[in-house]
């Protein structure tokens, strides 16, 4: 790479008198703005009415530059004194660094120049190359889940269901989007991810997913599908779908690989009875509930978010088919969880009611 005489000599004056010169320029700049200030500022006296005669207690009235600012937005501002020097010597601050970035700048230009390297060159292969590793990651990102879709389609399926978003105030219908986000993250973390549908989305809860970034395109790799369409057009063989809900009388003993099952999409703190349980008799759906009551005691509430509902789920596989260290390691503090002996045959409905419904 051939050297270029007059770069060298202009890079090293400006090696030699970058830390003099930024030294000048800088008090320079810093007296003509304080120049500026007082000629373009009208800066009045205004005795404070407390009768203190002391000269730092004093008001200033200060009126903003009209350098760069259009009459009618200048705000008469006022500020005391000291307030008036913190805000000059920001200034100041701010223009001393301006100006050590451009000098470094310059002095990297000049040393490039007298390398005989092109800095806009080097940077153009830095963005190729950026850009090449990004698209290199996504495609083995691509490849690692369509290896993992391609497993999960020999494991149960998990579907939420929207279709009561009428039933629910706005601030639910956000907490219900919310939760749906928690569902897919958690999918995505699993190492063994399952099929993740979403079914009635339409409304407010697809106008706020619609907003989050990257919603619905980049989740579709990600074992992820949603429709407008009912959970019955959706899934058209209903006699492989279980709609869980607190108010069945079957006890989920074990889950099915070849089964879906429904999560009813609710934000409601229990307000909504049998709202689950009528919509899957509607539609000719087996139930279930989850068996809380025969592994846990919580004192606190029982009410579930669908995101609670949905990751007990995933750790009941994860963790070897085992309930209650599921239902352990998903639960919350706040729900004040005790364990059961191995024994215990459960409690009555009315005492231990477990909801898939959610609370806000």
């Amino acid at each position: 790479m051939s050297k270029n005489p007059k770069a060298i000599e202009e890079y090293q004056k400006i090696s030699s008198t970058s830390t003099t010169a930024a030294g000048t320029h800088i008090t320079t700049g810093t007296t003509s703005t304080d120049a500026a200030e007082i000629d373009q500022s009208e800066v009045i006296e205004q005795r404070s009415n407390s009768g203190d005669d002391r000269d730092n207690e004093f008001l200033l009235t200060y009126s903003a530059p009209a350098s760069g600012i259009h009459r009618e937005e200048q705000n008469e501002i006022t500020l005391s004194k000291s307030q008036l020097k913190k805000r000059r010597r920001k200034e100041r601050l701010r223009e001393q660094n301006a100006l050590k970035k451009q000098r470094k700048k310059q002095v990297k230009e000049a040393k490039a120049l007298a390398e005989g390297r092109n800095l806009d060159e080097v940077r153009r292969i830095q963005e190729m190359k950026a850009q090449n590793e990004n698209s290199a990651s996504k495609n083995k990102s691509k490849r690692i889940w369509e290896a993992k879709t391609k497993k999960a389609n020999d494991r149960f399926r998990i579907c939420l269901d929207c279709s009561f978003e009428d039933l629910m105030t706005a601030k639910e219908v956000n907490s219900l989007a919310t939760q749906i986000r928690h569902c897919y993250a958690s999918n995505k973390r699993s190492e063994n991810p399952v099929l993740f549908s979403v079914t009635s989305l339409s409304g407010m809860t697809k106008d706020i997913l619609t907003r989050v970034n990257g919603f619905p395109e980049s989740w579709y790799i990600r074992a992820f599908s949603c429709s407008e369409k009912p959970v019955s057009e959706f899934h058209e063989d209903t006699s492989k779908l279980v709609y869980l809900t607190s108010d069945s009388t079957n006890e989920l003993e074990h889950l099915e690989d070849d089964k879906v099952y429904i999560i009813g999409g609710i934000v409601d703190r229990n307000r909504l009875k049998r709202a689950t349980i009528d919509k899957a008799e509607s539609l000719g759906i087996a139930t279930a509930k989850l068996p809380i009551g025969k592994h846990l005691k919580l004192f606190a509430t029982k009410v579930l978010t669908c995101n609670h509902v949905f990751e007990i789920l995933l750790k009941y596989r994860a963790n070897g088919n085992d309930w209650k260290k599921a239902m352990i390691d998903v639960l919350p503090a706040r729900k004040d969880v005790e364990e059961l002996p191995e024994n215990h045959q459960g409690t009555d409905l009315k005492d231990e009611k477990n909801d898939c419904s959610s609370a806000t």
